[in-house]
């Protein structure tokens, strides 16, 4: 993520007299957040600090109210694209995301691709000379069966119409004996590894689905239930007119696997790499050093 762009969020010092909306102290020493919507009362979770548990707080309130006056800290130029972040979500996720404390690390994601820093460690000379931008299409969080015998990808219909190419409902075989409700999808990953997916709509149940491909990409990626895949877009942009795209896949463990430490680290050992010598910048998020 641009370090330039993450210290560009702050928030003001307040006097403890002054009371955050939605925050209260907890027995133990740390601080609850809740929020009141449609006449009841949601709890948001217990964080190690107040500020924290504020910004909790705020992060709920994009998704159940309206109006600036809900809000504790005013926004920033990195806090105003988090309605522009949940809205690929349901507020349910978005609240569950705050509850189990996985929501800075997928909104710090976002982030990213919106710099147009994917860090899909590709090298943009593959593809011709330009500047690449980034998108961020959606993201899924991986159900039981999307990692299980199905071996199958349900993409969510509302993202299936809008980012990948229409697949008619059809048993019929094409001149090359294929058939005709289907199609072949392309994506990179951070490896630069190029990924083929069967694309298409089963009738039986009315669903979106990555077919042949995946069942190697769940193992080779070691995938499991509540890991998130994200899809995004990358496009060349010569001048003022688009050029060249192609589509990337990603995946971001679930943030009570192991594996996901290890990725940690290695992202940290070539950020030091690269900035050695460097002072560190960043911001806290519900208690989360996003550098």
């Amino acid at each position: 993520m641009d370090r330039e762009t993450l210290s560009m969020i702050s928030f003001p010092k307040r006097s403890r007299v002054e009371r955050f909306k939605g925050v209260v102290p907890q027995q133990n020493g740390h601080w609850g957040a809740q929020i009141y919507a449609n006449h009841q009362r949601i709890w948001l979770g217990t964080f190690k600090s107040e500020v924290d548990a504020a910004m909790a707080y705020d992060s709920a309130a994009i998704k159940l109210r309206s109006g600036d006056s809900h809000r504790n800290f005013p926004w920033t130029s990195v806090t105003v694209q988090e309605p522009r972040f949940q809205s690929a979500y349901t507020t349910d996720a978005v609240l569950n995301m705050i509850r189990d404390g996985s929501y800075p690390m997928k909104f710090a994601d976002f982030l990213r691709c919106q710099q147009g820093e994917i860090d899909a460690g590709m090298n943009p000379s593959m593809y011709g000379d330009g500047e690449f931008f980034c998108t961020l299409l959606f993201q899924k969080e991986l159900t039981p069966s999307d990692v299980g015998k199905l071996n199958r990808l349900v993409i969510p219909k509302r993202y299936a119409v809008k980012h990948f190419p229409n697949v008619p409902e059809s048993n019929e075989l094409n001149m090359e004996g294929e058939r005709s409700d289907e199609v072949q999808l392309e994506f990179y990953d951070r490896q630069r590894t190029l990924w083929k997916f069967r694309y298409c709509y089963w009738s039986s149940s009315q669903s979106f689905v990555f077919t042949r491909g995946w069942n190697r990409f769940v193992k080779e990626k070691g995938l499991k239930e509540r890991d998130i895949i994200s899809f995004y877009l990358n496009e060349r942009r010569d001048g003022h007119r688009l050029g060249q795209s192609f589509l990337v896949i990603d995946v971001i463990p679930r943030r009570d696997d192991a594996g996901n430490k290890e990725e940690k680290m290695e992202t940290v050992t070539r950020e030091d790499q690269n900035h050695r010598g460097e002072a560190k910048k960043g911001f806290r998020l519900f208690g989360v050093q996003i550098d």
